[in-house]
């Protein structure tokens, strides 16, 4: 009978447990190590460093953006100022990632607030990246990139600014 007690209560401690941690919302991990790389390249294009952005992938990189396939020098040439100069901020929010031997992947949200004269404007995106370890580091192979209509993406996406360490 004891035993019995026992397995009752710890069954429903832990369905309390779990029904508390659902109810609570999702709980959200540290980003995989294999999404930094990630981090560095938006922050290498916020500089408009295009020799920083080509640090960050492999010498095969293929992004594909809204529509098009581009290579990392279509990229970097597409961050440079043109006109008036601006400044980008980062935020993000990784979704899921998956690692098997030197091969990653990574979901995350991916938002810009790009300020010029005065004026902000956000551009949120969701986006997945394909990694791979070389030489020890990960690094970006392929990204994938779909721009979304500013009043259609959730609005409750934790975002965390990105700022990289000097």
């Amino acid at each position: 009978m004891k035993i019995r007690g026992m397995v009752r209560v710890t069954l429903v401690v832990s369905c309390w447990l779990c029904g508390s941690l659902f109810l609570s919302g999702i709980v959200q991990a540290e980003d995989h190590p294999a999404f930094e790389p990630v981090k560095e390249l938006f922050a290498a294009m916020s500089k408009h460093d295009g020799k920083a952005m080509q640090a960050t992938s492999t010498d095969d990189f293929q992004l594909l953006e809204h529509g098009e396939d581009w290579t990392m020098q279509q990229l970097a040439d597409a961050v440079q100022p043109k006109g008036k100069p601006y400044e980008r901020k980062n935020f993000f929010c990784q979704i899921r990632a998956r690692e098997k031997g030197d091969v990653a992947w990574v979901s995350y949200w991916n938002k810009a607030e790009i300020h010029r004269d005065g004026d902000v404007r956000t551009v949120v995106w969701l986006e997945s990246a394909v990694m791979v370890k070389e030489e020890g580091r990960w690094k970006i192979q392929l990204l994938h990139s779909t721009r979304l209509d500013p009043d259609k993406y959730p609005k409750d996406i934790p975002w965390a600014q990105y700022e990289p360490t000097p």
